[in-house]
């Protein structure tokens, strides 16, 4: 097929001081076998000349350059990227992914073809040891908390080389088709960082439109890299915005029934981990969490308002639903991942480190 007759896609890049890895993310962008693109990057107020790097380095691409004001978060950006595109599907990098040629080409010939699909992962490899796994997908636990299928480091030995349907993405490296996105409500920009990928596929779900892993569409990604250009307050987004968002995901999404059997526990168990961070030292970590359950409830009434326009367009039960996204782990499993510092040292193991 002609270049011209192929759908747009629309590649939305957030960036936030990530002069870095910037540059070679576009140059890699701009090397996809699939050619037509258009490419939006977003900047959150950066401070570190990225704008002016790229301005100077892409003239005669397809490329538009938004600029903030602040750091809104990636929600919010992503958000603005959206508003600005034109493509039938837009694809999310984050700057620190290098995409490699083929990236784009599989998640749009699967979606083309089964119109139930709404969002699919690509798969990510960690960029400095590309013969190991970043990230493949989740699933969601009993208690409400995300269950990865693999571990970050894990060797990619092609365990997960088949198109599987999974619960969530990392927004990392992503492909969505725009309808839906726009049927579901974009990214909600009350999340500012974590969870918000989760949270809109989840909508999607609920919708009747699937996500699915593609692991023909190979992304290398810095791990960690852009959380930690947010400096010294990266392990406060952490803990609170982990925390909130987690809670305020739950009480959207669920169905009543299930939201009585599952967001007591969950809440039960942030109100532990709190405990469990006292009980080590770590004093600033367990007040952010802490505030994160506060949060929720200062704002319960803007959460219950999303909930209810979220639930009233619903298409599938929990129960139908649950057989596909739900993988059940034991206590131990989430005890592990809190007890274990992820390498990079800016956030516990038992969130998802996503961006």
């Amino acid at each position: 097929m002609s270049d011209n007759l192929l759908p747009l896609v629309s590649v939305v890049i957030v960036n936030y001081n990530g002069k870095g890895f910037l540059l070679d993310c576009l140059g890699a962008v701009f090397k996809s076998d699939y050619k037509n693109i258009e490419v939006i990057v977003v900047d959150n107020g950066s401070t570190d000349g990225s704008l002016a790097e790229v301005g100077k380095a892409f003239t005669e691409q397809k490329l538009k350059l938004i600029s903030l004001d602040k750091n809104f978060g990636p929600a919010y950006a992503r958000n603005r990227g959206i508003e600005a595109s034109g493509g039938a599907y837009i694809g999310f990098l984050d700057n620190d992914t290098i995409p490699l040629p083929e990236w784009l080409d599989k998640p749009i010939e699967a979606m083309a073809r089964d119109f139930r699909i709404g969002f699919c992962q690509c798969k990510l490899l960690l960029r400095d040891d590309p013969d190991k796994l970043d990230y493949a997908g989740d699933y969601l636990g009993q208690f409400g908390f995300l269950v990865q299928r693999a571990q970050a480091g894990e060797p990619n030995t092609g365990q997960y080389d088949s198109n599987d349907e999974i619960f969530g993405v990392k927004s990392a490296a992503m492909v969505a088709r725009a309808s839906v996105l726009r049927d579901v409500g974009l990214f909600d920009e009350d999340y500012f960082i974590y969870m918000e990928e989760t949270d809109l596929c989840w909508r999607g779900w609920l919708r009747g439109k699937k996500t699915v892993f593609i692991p023909q569409s190979r992304v290398k990604h810095a791990f960690g890299g852009s959380v930690l250009a947010l400096g010294p307050r990266q392990n406060y987004f952490a803990k609170f915005h982990g925390c909130k968002n987690y809670i305020a995901t739950l009480i959207k999404n669920l169905g009543a029934l299930s939201m009585i059997k599952i967001l007591p526990v969950h809440v039960f168990l942030w109100l532990g981990i709190c405990i469990w961070l006292l009980l080590h030292g770590r004093l600033k970590d367990a007040r952010y969490t802490f505030e994160g359950i506060i949060w929720v409830f200062r704002n319960l009434g803007s959460i219950l308002k999303k909930r209810k326009a979220v639930q009233s367009r619903r298409v599938l039960s929990d129960k139908y639903l649950f057989k596909i996204i739900m993988r059940k782990k034991g206590l131990l499993y989430f005890y592990n991942k809190l007890s274990v510092k992820r390498s990079l040292g800016y956030a516990l193991g038992f969130y998802r480190n996503k961006n």
